[in-house]
């Protein structure tokens, strides 16, 4: 179906591009933020690479899916983005969405947390990863891409994505750990 709307938007029907906005955007956004850690920066870079990919759409290989292909222009727009000096610095990390609580087996005091607080300790977690921890993750668990999709998409080798997901995962059960028994002290 992807590749009928590209033909067609190539053809000259521009409102076809809508499906790719509509298909791509969540995912698009979670995958800036997670690497420029900006809200608005994301927005534009979000923005900026929906841009690039319809003047590009002419080049685009059909070798691969059209998300891997997009996901690799946010992750390089992104990447360009932080390398740019910025007035403002901040952090939203708040702004992840509910759907995305990725941590397995965290135990039993994690799972009886709602969901707010769940949201509340997966935003700590995640703070305590590195851009790349946090993109890795997000396109593995969240949109689930492979590991060959995720290594097309970064550039990196799929061997260390796997040590990448692995490290990552344990520095979250760590912090989850860590701040769920302060949490539990604190409350007896």
């Amino acid at each position: 179906m992807e590749s009928l709307y590209i033909r067609k938007i190539i053809e000259g029907d521009v409102s076809k591009f809508s499906y790719f906005v509509e298909s791509y955007k969540n995912m698009a956004f979670s995958i800036a933020f997670r690497i420029i850690n900006n809200t608005e920066d994301a927005e534009e870079v979000v923005q900026d690479s929906f841009l690039k990919a319809f003047k590009s759409l002419s080049k685009f290989r059909k070798d691969s899916k059209f998300s891997t292909w997009f996901y690799k222009i946010v992750v390089n727009s992104s990447l360009s983005k932080i390398k740019k000096p910025r007035l403002d610095i901040s952090s939203d990390i708040d702004l992840i969405n509910e759907k995305e609580v990725i941590i397995e087996n965290v135990g039993s005091a994690y799972k009886s947390l709602t969901l707010a607080d769940q949201k509340k300790y997966i935003d700590i977690a995640l703070g305590e990863l590195n851009y790349e921890e946090r993109l890795i993750l997000s396109l593995y668990y969240l949109n689930e891409n492979s590991i060959e999709e995720v290594s097309e998409i970064t550039g990196i080798k799929k061997e260390t994505i796997k040590m990448k997901l692995l490290r990552a995962r344990k520095k979250m059960y760590i912090v989850l750990n860590e701040k769920l028994k302060s949490e539990t002290k604190n409350i007896l």
